[in-house]
C-alpha cells in the first residue's frame, strides 16, 4: 500500500484538527508527501468539522476525491462524507458498544471511544484512540506518533501527554483484537530532509519576510488571519512592525505611511477587507507608493462564506477603484510558489513603484501540502530606484522632483530623510513636483507616465505549462492547478488522453505574448475556476480570439473541485467538440 486517503469528523473544538495535524505530519516524517484540506463552520465551537489528507509516494496538490479510512466522531460525520467512501472503506464510528458489520459498501466499526478514554483517566483522548487505530490499519509503527504528540501537548504537561500516548497505544490495540483481518501495511518511504510541510499562508508569510517586509498592518480576518500571526512571531526579532488594526481601512493606510516612509511595506485580507481598502489602494497608486496587499479569496459576497472556498475576487483585483490605476496582480499557483511569488512582489512594487495586488484562496491558503525545501536565494532582494542623498543632491533641486518623467515611466525614488529629496506626495493629481495641479496637459502625461509604467513589469515565472503541445488546454489558477494536474494525469492513465496545463501567475500586466504559443490554434481552452461567471475565462478573451473554442468548468458551493467531476466535464466538452466536428466534415 502507498497510498491512502483518510478523513476525520467530528464537532469543532473538539480536537479535530490536532488530530488530523498529529496524522499529516506523522505521515510526512514516514516518507510521504502529504496534502491536507480542513471544511469548518464559521464560529468557534460547535458545528461539523473534518480534516482530511491524502498520502502519496510523489508529489501532489490534491487532497483527493476519496476516503480510505474515515474517524467519525459524530452523528454528521457519515451522512455528509459516505458519498467520499472507497469501496472497501473502513469507517471507525463512535458509540455506545462495540459493534462490526458490512455497510453498503464499507466496514462500519463502532467503538464506545469515549468510555474507553475515561477509563483511561482522560475523557477528551477518545480521538487519539481513534488516531491509533488509523495507524494501526496501516500498520505505521506506534512510536511515529509520539514525537507529534508530545509536541502538540508540550504546554499541557507530562501528564496529558502520558494519557495521550496510551490512548494511542489502545487504539493500536483495539485494531489487533477486532480488526486484524482488515490491516495493510503502508510501505514506508525513504525520509528526508530536503521537504518542507507548510500552508501558503505560512510560504506566503515566510516569503515576504525573506524578502526583507518589515511591517504588516492588518485586521484579523479568514483565511488570511495565519499570515498575521506568523508575521507577529517572525518580525520583532528582526525590529519590525506587527500592527493588529482597528479596521481593513487602517490596515492599508498604515501600510502606505510605512511604504512611503522607506520600509517593505503589506497588509493581508480577504475579499470584504479588499472591498473597504480600495480606496487606500487607489492613493498608493497615485503617490507611487510600493506596497503588497494580500487577498486571500473566501466565497462571497458580503459576508458570504467566511471559512469556505471561492476565487471570486479577480475582477476586484484586476479593476477595482474610482478612476484607473497602475496595479500588478499575481497569483501563486502552488503552495511552494507562494513564498516565491511573495517574495518577488515586494521587488515588482518597488521596481515599479505601484501597489502589487498577491492573490491566494482558502484551499491554497489554509491547507497544508509537502514541497521541496525552500531556496530563499532565489529571490534577490531589488529595491529599485531609490536615491542616495549624494544621487539627489545631484539634481540641483530645491523641491525635489519625486514624479520626474524618464523614459520608463518609473522615477528616481527619495525617502523622507534625504536631505536633497525634499517633495510632496499627495492623493490629488501632480506634476512632477508632487504639487497638485488641474493642468490638463501635465494631467494627461502623468496619466500616461503612471499607467504604461508597469507594461513591463514580470515575475521570473508569470505562469506553468505542463504538456503545451496538447491541443486541448486546462487553464487554471492558484490552487485549481492541483485538480488540473490531477486531472490530466487521470485522462492520459484512464482515457489515453493528453491534455495540456496552464497554471497563470501573473494576472496583471498578462503576458500576452508569451502566453500566446498555449492558447493559440488550439483545439479547446477551458479554464477550471471556483466562481459563477467565469472570470477568468472573461480576461482572457479580453486579450485572445478564443470566444468559440473556449469554455469554462465553474463551481461556487464553497468547496474545492473533486477530480471526478472536472474529468468528466472535460470528458463532455471535448465529446461535444467532436460530434460538432463530425457533423461539418
Amino acid at each position: 500500500m502507498r497510498t491512502l486517503e483518510w478523513k476525520v469528523g467530528g464537532q469543532q473544538g473538539e480536537g479535530i484538527d490536532s488530530t488530523g495535524e498529529i496524522f499529516a505530519r506523522t505521515l510526512f516524517r514516514y516518507g510521504y508527501y502529504v496534502t491536507t484540506y480542513k471544511q469548518f463552520m464559521s464560529r468557534i465551537k460547535g458545528g461539523h468539522t473534518n480534516y482530511k489528507l491524502r498520502a502519496t509516494p510523489y508529489p501532489t496538490q490534491h487532497a483527493g476525491d476519496f476516503v480510505d479510512i474515515l474517524l467519525a466522531l459524530d452523528d454528521e460525520t457519515i451522512p455528509i462524507n459516505r458519498h467520499e467512501l472507497r469501496p472497501g472503506a473502513i469507517v471507525i464510528q463512535e458509540g455506545k458498544e462495540t459493534a462490526i458489520r458490512e455497510e453498503d459498501g464499507y466496514l462500519l466499526a463502532v467503538f464506545p471511544l469515549k468510555a474507553i478514554a475515561t477509563e483511561l483517566g482522560n475523557p477528551l483522548a477518545k480521538n487519539m484512540i481513534a488516531l491509533g487505530m488509523s495507524g494501526a490499519l496501516v500498520s505505521l509503527p506506534v512510536e511515529e506518533f509520539y514525537a507529534f504528540i508530545e509536541k502538540q501537548f508540550e504546554k499541557k504537561g507530562e501528564k496529558v501527554i502520558a494519557s495521550n500516548k496510551a490512548a494511542v497505544d489502545k487504539g493500536y490495540a483495539l485494531v489487533r483484537e477486532h480488526l486484524a483481518d482488515r490491516m495493510k501495511r503502508l510501505e514506508p518511504l525513504p525520509r528526508s530532509t530536503e521537504r518542507l510541510y507548510i500552508s501558503g499562508n505560512e510560504a506566503t508569510a515566510f516569503g515576504s519576510f525573506m524578502a526583507g517586509c518589515r511591517f504588516l498592518s492588518a485586521y484579523p480576518i479568514t483565511p488570511a488571519s495565519e499570515i498575521m500571526e506568523w508575521m507577529a512571531a517572525h518580525l520583532p526579532a528582526v525590529g519590525g512592525t506587527i500592527l493588529q488594526v482597528e479596521d481593513e481601512i487602517a490596515g492599508i493606510t498604515f501600510a502606505v505611511g510605512a511604504a512611503y516612509a522607506g520600509a517593505r511595506a503589506m497588509t493581508s485580507t480577504s475579499g470584504p477587507g479588499m472591498s473597504l481598502k480600495t480606496e487606500a489602494l487607489g492613493m498608493a497608486a497615485m503617490s507611487e507608493t510600493p506596497i503588497v496587499i494580500v487577498d486571500s479569496q473566501r466565497a462571497g459576497p458580503s459576508t458570504g462564506l467566511p471559512t469556505k472556498h471561492e476565487q471570486s475576487d479577480l475582477f476586484h483585483m484586476l479593476f477595482a477603484t474610482h478612476g484607473e490605476i497602475p496595479r500588478i496582480v499575481v497569483y501563486p499557483s502552488s503552495i511552494e510558489d507562494a513564498f516565491y511569488v511573495a517574495a518577488e512582489a515586494f521587488n515588482l512594487a518597488e521596481r515599479y513603484q505601484t501597489p502589487v495586488i498577491l492573490a491566494l484562496d482558502l484551499v491554497l491558503s489554509m491547507n497544508r501540502t509537502t514541497i521541496p525545501r525552500i531556496d530563499a536565494k532565489r529571490v534577490p532582494i531589488d529595491r529599485g530606484k531609490i536615491v542616495t542623498p549624494e544621487e539627489a543632491k545631484k539634481y540641483g533641486e530645491f523641491i525635489f522632483k519625486r514624479y520626474r518623467f524618464t523614459e520608463d515611466g518609473i522615477s528616481p525614488r527619495a525617502l523622507p530623510g534625504n536631505p536633497y529629496g525634499v517633495h510632496t506626495a499627495s492623493s490629488n493629481e501632480h506634476g512632477e513636483d508632487g504639487y497638485i495641479t488641474e493642468d490638463p496637459v501635465i494631467r494627461t502625461k502623468i496619466m500616461q507616465k503612471r499607467m504604461e509604467k508597469v507594461k513591463t513589469a514580470r515575475l521570473s515565472r508569470p505562469f506553468y505549462v505542463q504538456d503545451g503541445e496538447a491541443d486541448v488546454m486546462l487553464v487554471g489558477v492558484g490552487s485549481a492547478r492541483g485538480v488540473i494536474e490531477e486531472v490530466a494525469r487521470r485522462l492520459r492513465e484512464d482515457d489515453g488522453v493528453t491534455v495540456g496545463g496552464l497554471f497563470i501567475q501573473q494576472l496583471k500586466p498578462l503576458p500576452v505574448e508569451e502566453l500566446r504559443p498555449y492558447l493559440a490554434g488550439k483545439r479547446m481552452i477551458i479554464t477550471v475556476e471556483n466562481n459563477y461567471s467565469g472570470q477568468l475565462l472573461q480576461w482572457l478573451r479580453q486579450h485572445f480570439p478564443i470566444h468559440d473554442r473556449s469554455t469554462a468548468i465553474t463551481q461556487y458551493d464553497g468547496n474545492p473541485f473533486r477530480v471526478t467531476r472536472v474529468a468528466g466535464e472535460v470528458k463532455e466538452v471535448l465529446d461535444r467538440v467532436r460530434r460538432a466536428q463530425e457533423a461539418h466534415a
